[in-house]
Formats: C-alpha cells, structure tokens, sequence
C-alpha cells in the first residue's frame, strides 16, 4: 500500500478530489433554484451544501490519521534517523511549557478588549494563547538567528 501511495498518491488525490467537487457540483446546481427562492432567514435551513462540507470534514480527519500513522510507522522503522526530529520536538514541546507555566492569564489593554469579544477566555486560555505565541517568536528568532549565522559561515568558506 505504501509504495503504491508513494508513486500514485498525487493523481488518486487529484482524482478522489474531482470526483468529490463534481458530486458538490451537482447536488448544489440541483438545488439552487429552490435555495435562491428561500427567504434570507430560513436559507441556513437548507441542506445543499451539507455533502461538501463532510466530505471536506471526512477528507481533514482522514489526512489527519493517515499523517499520524505514516509518522509513527516510519519512527518505528527508521527510529535511530528519527532521533534528532524526536529531540526537537521534546526541546519545542519543553520550551512551550516554560512559556506557558510563565504566562500570567490576565489580558491587559487592547488584548482584554479582544478577549472580552471573544467571550468565554479563561485565565487558562489565556496562558495557553501567550504560551503559544511566545513559542512563536521564540521560534522565530531562532530561524533569523540561525539564517544570518549561516550566511556569516558562507562568507568564510
């Protein structure tokens, strides 16, 4: 099965996509007519656009599973070249539990006039979105930092 996705993966996706976006297609034209005579309020009552939707929802879930399970497959059988990727996801996993154990979970400012809107952001929420985007920047001044080292490397060489 692997090998045949890995040399036939592209054009059964393309296909499998086409076929989905044609029976969309159809089941909207179909009902187009009796959904433009709805009255405004009552158009979300209409169940024309419901195949695209799970089909998109069906297709998310199962590229989410399969990458899940092509990862550990090749973790479980590649496990000593896997090593490095598993240790920098601990060492990222790691550095978004500093940050958010370090995060207070109060908004102050334009971020608590944001959450008021959101409604329903607790302290908790509130640490994990700080967390997050501390890791972010983070992240971020790690990759400039490491790009504009390796370009300083390139000029000796």
């Amino acid at each position: 099965m692997y090998n045949f996705l890995v040399k036939n993966g592209q054009l059964v996706a393309f296909l499998l996509g086409v076929v989905i976006t044609v029976i969309f297609l159809i089941s909207v034209f179909s009902g187009i007519g009796e959904f433009n005579m709805l009255a405004d309020e009552e158009q979300d009552t209409t169940t024309i656009f419901d195949f695209g939707l799970k089909a998109t929802v069906a297709l998310i879930i199962i590229t989410a599973v399969a990458m899940l399970l092509f990862g550990i497959y090749h973790v479980a059988t590649n496990f000593r070249s896997s090593l490095k990727g598993i240790i920098g996801l601990v060492v990222l996993v790691i550095v978004f539990f500093v940050t958010y154990s370090a995060a207070s979970g109060e908004a102050t400012g334009a971020v608590a006039e944001a959450a008021d809107k959101a409604g329903g952001l607790t302290a908790g929420n509130l640490k994990f979105i700080s967390g997050a985007i501390t890791t972010a920047l983070i992240l971020i001044g790690l990759a400039a930092a490491s790009f504009l080292l390796s370009e300083i490397r390139n000029i000796f060489k």
